[in-house]
């Protein structure tokens, strides 16, 4: 990519998204502790969809908690599937 590329990703990037601070107290069960801030952001942002090839969010507990909040789990390619919707 080009840096004027780069450059416009990144102003898109930051027009588009928000900053969630996270909470150490917001409950996230997961098997790997390094995936615990992904779903504190996914959580404290209040998604709809997270996008993710990890297995360990796909598995109990982290699908039923994520379910049970009202955020999907869905890989690449079941995204891409929901945003023709």
């Amino acid at each position: 990519m080009t840096e004027q590329m780069v450059f416009d990703y990144i102003s898109f990037l930051r027009q588009s998204s928000e900053i969630v601070g996270l909470n150490p107290l917001v409950l996230a069960p997961i098997r790997d502790i390094n995936d615990v801030i992904i779903m504190q952001t996914a959580i404290i942002g209040e998604a709809d969809a997270l996008c993710t090839n990890d297995e360990d969010f796909f598995a109990k507990p982290a699908s039923a908690y994520l379910e049970k909040i009202g955020i999907a789990v869905l890989d690449d390619i079941s995204l891409m599937h929901r945003l023709r919707l």
